[in-house]
């Protein structure tokens, strides 16, 4: 007869058979903080970061900002990852044959990095230039009013509207690029047909318009392409992919506009006649600003240099150089868009030249603003970082603040030339002493280790203090 109360079947040899096992479940040991209705409890020890753990699925509070600072002190310097890629990998990479083209802009690279005494100064000028535009003497002069509370509400109106135009016609060329790559992303989207015919008004426009040359794109885009992706959304309620590109392109379009000779030229007039404005602008800074939007005198070689390096890491990404190289491309895609983050307050320029025969790959942050200046000196400070790799020679790294013509400087050189420090001090005193510069400390040591951005610039972190969020 079978034994009904037997709950589970013992092992043979291991349970008499007539003993009856109890199903007793062991006790829970990982809870914490058992409820108790009439206590308060304390938080729980585990924490809200514990993504890794196994089973765990806390949610991830860490913000955008976080995420860019942990990528800041991680990534590589682009000057550095730049002068490993030419410096120890281009032979490799043309010797091994992988890539003709590659080995030609790679060359062609090189070959535009070559400047003199004068070219040197015109370069760090435009990449000055393309990396920040509201500077100089009329727009501090703007600053000023607008931070001006006495200022009418029909003044502030004129400068914001003035502001506005001025971003968007020195902008004009990179608008223009970025519509022409919205309308291409919908073009392979459609269907066969109507790509074909968008890709010949694509054709149609005018790439090498100047700034506030925008008239003749505009009229093309008017008249052919807006109609045109109207029609085509209206045939076949496509509101997928292409229709979110057509948004984009229509944001674009509109600040396309903006940035009309006319609509400037209308701005500026109107700035003019505010009596704030005229009183404090002279003749030549109006000059210069014109001069500055339609000219771009310095910033030609610098564009040329940035559109070639362009070039040159699109091919490695695509494996051109071989994918065992691609890891270094990828670093310094990442380090170029990561200087330019809307987290980074600091100016970031990458310099590369081969001068005097002396190749060189330099990457420089600027702080125009520093917070570290001395109170009992007055007056504002700028504080730089300046990295640079010359070849056949070394990493460099210098940290430098100028407050009133004072300079504080920390430079690391290689530990091969330990030996030369005396003659480094020298040279390095006479430079400062020629540009009016005075000394108030100076440190000189072996480059142990390069130094994160994040450690040298402590303004980055203020950006705690504003709403991070989290995507």
């Amino acid at each position: 007869m079978a034994d009904i109360l037997r709950v589970t079947t013992p092992l043979t040899g291991q349970d008499p058979a007539t003993k009856v096992r109890p199903n007793v479940q062991d006790p829970t040991t990982n809870i914490n903080n058992v409820i108790n209705p009439n206590r308060v409890p304390k938080n729980e020890s585990k924490g809200l970061y514990n993504d890794q753990e196994t089973n765990k699925f806390s949610p991830n509070l860490k913000s955008n900002f976080d995420s860019f600072l942990h990528k800041l002190a991680s990534m590589p310097g682009m000057s550095a990852e730049t002068a490993k890629l030419f410096f120890t990998r281009y032979g490799s990479i043309v010797s091994s044959g992988l890539g003709e083209g590659m080995a030609l802009e790679m060359s062609k690279y090189l070959q535009m990095m070559k400047v003199s005494d004068a070219e040197l100064l015109n370069l760090l000028k435009g990449m000055q230039g393309s990396a920040i535009k509201f500077t100089g003497d009329f727009f501090d002069i703007l600053r000023g009013l607008v931070g001006n509370k006495n200022l009418s509400p029909d003044a502030k109106s004129m400068i914001l509207e003035f502001l506005r135009r001025y971003d968007a016609i020195t902008a004009n060329t990179h608008t223009l690029k970025n519509m022409i790559s919205n309308l291409n992303n919908i073009a392979d989207r459609m269907m066969r047909n109507s790509a074909e015919q968008l890709k010949e008004m694509i054709a149609s426009l005018d790439t090498k318009a100047g700034n506030g040359s925008v008239t003749e794109n505009l009229a093309r885009m008017r008249e052919s392409i807006i109609p045109f992706l109207s029609a085509y959304i209206s045939q076949t309620k496509d509101f997928g992919s292409v229709r979110d590109n057509i948004s984009l392109f229509i944001l674009n379009f509109t600040r396309y506009e903006m940035g009309s000779k006319e609509g400037f030229s209308d701005a500026l007039n109107s700035l003019l006649g505010v009596p704030e404005v005229s009183s404090k602008v002279s003749n030549s800074m109006v000059a210069q600003l014109v001069d500055g939007i339609f000219s771009d005198m310095h910033s030609d070689q610098a564009k040329m240099l940035q559109s070639q390096l362009v070039t040159v890491l699109t091919k490695g990404l695509e494996g051109q150089a071989g994918y065992q190289n691609t890891q270094v491309f990828q670093n310094i895609l990442q380090s170029a868009l990561l200087n330019e983050s809307v987290y980074m307050p600091l100016l970031h320029m990458m310099l590369p030249v081969d001068y005097n025969g002396r190749q060189m790959f330099s990457e420089i942050w600027v702080d125009p603003d520093s917070d570290e200046r001395s109170e009992k000196e007055g007056g504002s400070a700028v504080k730089l970082l300046v990295k640079f790799d010359i070849k056949d020679l070394g990493f460099f790294e210098m940290i430098m603040l100028v407050q009133n013509s004072k300079v504080d400087m920390q430079l690391f050189y290689p530990e091969q030339l330990e030996p030369m420090k005396s003659q480094i001090k020298d040279g390095i005193f006479t430079i400062v002493e020629r540009n009016d510069l005075k000394f108030r400390s100076y440190m000189a040591e072996k480059c142990a280790q390069p130094a994160p951005v994040s450690d040298v610039f402590h303004k980055l972190f203020e950006g705690r203090n504003m709403v991070n969020v989290t995507v």
